[in-house]
């Protein structure tokens, strides 16, 4: 997707190989604050460098927006194969950790497509870097923020919500709990795909039957529904819809399909989904695209509140009070200036991202600084980061 997008120079890009050469896979330090990047590591059969290098950049984007002290990154371990033993899987990550050891107090790593709390135990314990408590119910979160974006966007459009049709690309973890977030308002989810198929109904599909599909029938799900139903995965952007979210993977929506897209908004759980090409022309034929490192920051901001040890329920509440006005004020702003959304986001992104980065060590006293590492590697008590923590980042963040 080069010949899409603009190309991304990150602060540094790392590659490892074992001993015979063979590539184990990237980092990519989009950004630091403070000496500091984080985000997810992705175990996938090839990940070149440039996709690798946008996904950091939308770490970058993402924890800017939030203004999180927090540098942006992404890594990848490549396993050249769909299918390998246990043992080797293992191994591959032990060999990937192995490098990532001059990044001890610089990277912290988090779980990401193909990869589970086991292997980021084992990544943090080999190379000895810090890990954040993952966030119990990430894709919960993100689908919170892209229902949260969805509801403003519509209100903004004067739409009520009840009735709206909703089309999803993607139904796992964040695509299927999004469906089951939106009927829960009176949406209508109109279409949904998987990487098996996908399934369109204009009155509403049945969305509790296709999740309890799902559990047993994974991404099959789809073709376990009505077959009168069914439609290829690649026509779901076409259907008649108010809202579109892909879910699934980066770059579903380029030049080639862009027209094809009858929905009047896009809003985004997946990461990069929409080339800058494909953005281009959407904006040409006045369909919204929401940038994307706003509507699906829930994992991540899940992930910062819920090492704190607090409840779920506290976690939504904190999620909804805190990006809620942030996103008020991004629809209200690109308004008044007459300017998209994502121009606007990536204005307020970067602002945040200089202040910051001036700020540096003096963002706060070296007690409180060491308070917040003990936090971050679990040593502190929880009825103390339960009491004390919410106040911080929310401090931090305002």
């Amino acid at each position: 997707m080069q010949r899409e997008n603009p190309e991304i120079t990150p602060e540094s890009l790392h590659s490892f190989f074992d001993r015979d050469g063979v590539l184990l896979g990237h980092l990519v330090i989009d950004s630091s604050i403070g000496g500091v990047s984080a985000g997810g590591i992705r175990m996938v059969p090839q990940m070149p460098t440039a996709d690798l290098c946008h996904l950091a950049r939308a770490m970058t984007l993402k924890y800017a927006f939030l203004k999180w002290p927090f540098g942006g990154a992404k890594a990848g371990i490549i396993t050249h194969r769909d299918t390998m033993s246990p043992q080797d899987r293992q191994q591959l990550v032990r060999s990937f950790a192995e490098r990532l050891v001059p990044f001890k107090g610089r990277y912290l790593p988090g779980t990401d497509a193909g990869t589970d709390d086991d292997d980021l135990r084992l990544i943090s314990r080999t190379a000895g870097l810090m890990r954040p408590r993952s966030a119990r119910d990430s894709g919960y979160y993100t689908a919170l923020t892209v229902r949260l974006c969805i509801e403003q966007v519509a209100v903004a459009q004067k739409l009520a919500l009840k009735g709206c049709r909703i089309a999803i690309e993607g139904f796992g973890k964040v695509g299927g709990e999004l469906a089951k977030q939106l009927v829960e308002t009176g949406c209508r989810i109109v279409a949904v795909s998987t990487d098996r198929g996908a399934v369109y109904d204009a009155e509403g599909l049945d969305v509790e039957r296709l999740l309890r599909e799902r559990d047993t029938a994974g991404s099959d799900c789809v073709n376990r529904y009505d077959p009168s139903r069914r439609i290829a995965p690649g026509d779901v952007p076409a259907v008649p819809a108010d809202f579109f979210a892909p879910c699934a993977l980066s770059w579903s929506i380029d030049s080639s399909n862009a027209d094809r897209v009858q929905a009047r908004a896009i809003v985004c759980g997946a990461n990069n989904p929409v080339t800058e090409k494909a953005r281009e022309a959407l904006l040409a034929r006045d369909v919204l695209c929401f940038p994307d490192f706003v509507s699906n920051s829930g994992g991540t901001l899940g992930g910062i509140v819920g090492s704190l040890a607090v409840s779920h329920e506290t976690v939504v509440r904190f999620i909804e009070q805190q990006l809620t006005p942030k996103v008020r004020h991004l629809i209200a702003l690109a308004r008044e200036t007459d300017r998209p959304l994502e121009a606007v986001a990536l204005q307020i992104a970067s602002a945040n991202l200089d202040a910051m980065k001036q700020a540096g060590p003096r963002r706060r006293n070296p007690l409180f600084s060491c308070f917040v590492d003990l936090v971050r590697r679990g040593r502190v008590p929880g009825v103390l980061t339960r009491t004390f923590g919410p106040a911080y980042v929310r401090r931090t963040m305002s």
